[in-house]
């Protein structure tokens, strides 16, 4: 079975129920491929649509491992599953729903966000998607939260049921390509509008490459969410559920900067970077803020080029917010001159970082043939519009913060 094929209802229901997850724990036990060999062995003693469905499940479980803790209980469809919001992330985001009574999560896919919001407060799952409503029922029950979570299958366009918030996952997915832009998004923007304007309470996901000034008209606190460095998602925090103007959290753990106003938004101040600063790398969701200028501020630093997102300062700062870097050396860009440097200190292994700098740092380390034992960090960028090396080792000052869901 294709993963992106719909799961027929009787197919599903088997995949569910006792039956089904037996059979898939034993398949899973017997190898990590479907080999013809398998799967024709499999079919001697299960209708053949159910062992292209155990099979497919067998495959995403093991994709979404990433995502969930329980991946190996739950039941996905790819799509779903790729759109949903992993773990960490909604258990960070369920938290602002605290000390509510009901939330509606509208368009809840497979339930990546239900499964968090209902740690916190009862959930109404709503999808126009039978099988994902379904899906995300099932999930419940393996987080132990099916009595937390009711299912409707219905097109929230026309009708959603009442809560004391609304959390809402439009879909950014069509043909299995990612769309950024809010205009593509289904339900589309004048359904967003209208919710917005209609309820007291209302959280939107988007992509992180959306356009946030297609929704000021929201007067909604983006929030934009790392994992692990990676730029997961922006939240559209409307309402009473706003709190701030922008803000940025970088997970694990939990670290955040915010801004009340646009003013905030500021670029940061500039100056030189020489050697023996610190050349702090913003983490991806400060970046995608625009509060690189506020990270500045907070910490005393400066911007080394008006373009770009690396700051300086004199001192390691003590954050998740960013990464250091303590220069060595900085020059002219010139491949034959780096090559040089890098040989007569030893340096042969090496990580290369790019940044207003179109190169690859994979070929980059090809051309630079890198010869010895010792290990560098090189940064090929921009300072003040010239390109330049800068030559530097990784600072390790941040503090262990970590706060993952058990």
């Amino acid at each position: 079975m294709s993963n992106n094929r719909p799961i027929p209802p009787a197919t599903l229901r088997w995949l569910g129920g006792a039956p089904g997850q037996c059979a898939l724990r034993a398949m899973a036990a017997e190898g990590s491929e479907a080999t013809p060999a398998l799967i024709e062995r499999w079919r001697r003693r299960l209708p053949a649509e159910y062992v292209g469905a155990a099979f497919t499940q067998i495959t995403l479980r093991r994709r979404a491992r990433a995502k969930f803790t329980r991946a190996d209980d739950m039941l996905f469809d790819a799509e779903g599953l790729e759109q949903a919001s992993g773990e960490i992330v909604a258990t960070y985001k369920a938290q602002r729903f605290a000390g509510l009574r009901r939330v509606v999560d509208l368009c809840c896919g497979i339930g990546g966000d239900s499964l968090a919001i209902a740690g916190y407060c009862d959930v109404v799952a709503v999808d126009r998607d039978a099988t994902r409503v379904a899906l995300t029922l099932h999930n419940a029950a393996a987080y132990g939260r099916a009595n937390r979570i009711a299912g409707i299958c219905a097109d929230v366009t026309t009708w959603y049921p009442p809560g004391d918030a609304m959390h809402i996952d439009p879909s950014r997915r069509e043909g299995g390509r990612r769309r950024h832009r809010i205009a593509e998004a289904q339900p589309p923007p004048a359904f967003l509008d209208q919710l917005v304007a209609s309820e007291p309470a209302v959280a939107i996901k988007l992509g992180p490459a959306a356009d946030f000034d297609a929704i000021a008209h929201w007067n909604a606190e983006i929030e934009l969410i790392s994992e692990d460095g990676e730029c997961r998602q922006a939240v559209a925090w409307c309402g009473r559920l706003r709190r701030v103007h922008r803000s940025a959290t970088v997970l694990p753990s939990a670290e955040r900067i915010e801004v009340a106003d646009e003013a905030g938004l500021a670029p940061p101040p500039q100056g030189e970077l020489r050697v023996g600063d610190i050349l702090v790398e913003p983490d991806a969701a400060v970046i995608r803020a625009h509060l690189v200028g506020e990270m500045a501020r907070r910490f005393g630093l400066h911007g080394i080029d008006p373009k770009l997102a690396y700051l300086a300062g004199r001192e390691p700062i003590v954050s998740r917010l960013g990464t250091c870097f303590r220069v060595v050396e900085t020059g002219p860009w010139s491949l034959a001159t780096v090559r040089r440097r890098l040989k007569a200190q030893g340096i042969g292994r090496i990580e290369i970082k790019t940044r207003g700098f179109v190169a690859d740092p994979a070929d980059l380390a090809a051309r630079l043939r890198l010869e010895g034992d010792q290990r560098g960090v090189l940064v090929v960028t921009r300072v003040h519009g010239r390109p330049m090396y800068v030559l530097s080792h990784r600072v390790l000052v941040q503090p262990e913060m970590e706060n993952r869901p058990s």
